[in-house]
């Protein structure tokens, strides 16, 4: 009988190097590994896809970018995802036993009828993320500021992400 292979967390951790904080991720890949090391089919199945369970297909990769330092009661792991028309930086936790507990997008590019949807973020010392997203035309005429919100996360004591969205971004 063939005897199938196992998912560490321990090993999973090691494809995501230390990242100081704060952290800028803008969505231009120049901040992606030039030759990433692959992640093993059977990490991926057991600690990414736990979080992508309805936009999986054939067309999407998954690129360990690196793990938050100076965490204590959980991990935090970025991951780069590039799909059909979509690029993102994933934050993802987990439990110091690996077990799943939150995720969220903090940036990218992602492509829609109304233009190239922008996003940036910084995670900083306190774990607190602001996010700016915006829309580009297509045509190249750039973003419109008027145009760009802004939002906040927080990585909680737990691992745990907050999100919400700043009140002035709302007012008309």
């Amino acid at each position: 009988m063939k005897r199938l292979p196992t998912a560490q967390f321990a090993e999973f951790i090691e494809f995501f190097p230390p990242l100081e904080l704060p952290l800028s991720l803008l969505p231009d890949m120049s901040q992606i590994p030039s030759d990433p090391l692959p992640l093993p089919g059977v990490l991926q199945d057991a600690y990414i896809l736990p979080f992508e369970s309805d936009e999986v297909d054939e067309f999407t990769e998954y690129v360990p970018y690196g793990r938050i330092a100076g965490t204590k009661d959980y991990y935090a792991m970025i991951y780069w995802k590039a799909g059909v028309l979509r690029y993102e930086f994933i934050l993802a936790t987990y439990t110091a036993e690996g077990e799943p507990l939150s995720h969220a997008i903090v940036g990218g590019l992602r492509y829609e009828e109304e233009g190239i949807l922008h996003s940036v973020a910084v995670i900083n010392e306190d774990m607190s993320i602001v996010i700016a997203e915006g829309m580009a035309q297509t045509d190249e005429a750039g973003m419109d500021p008027e145009q760009t919100q802004t939002y906040q996360m927080e990585i909680l004591p737990t691992g745990v992400i907050t999100y919400e969205t700043n009140e002035e971004d709302n007012e008309e």
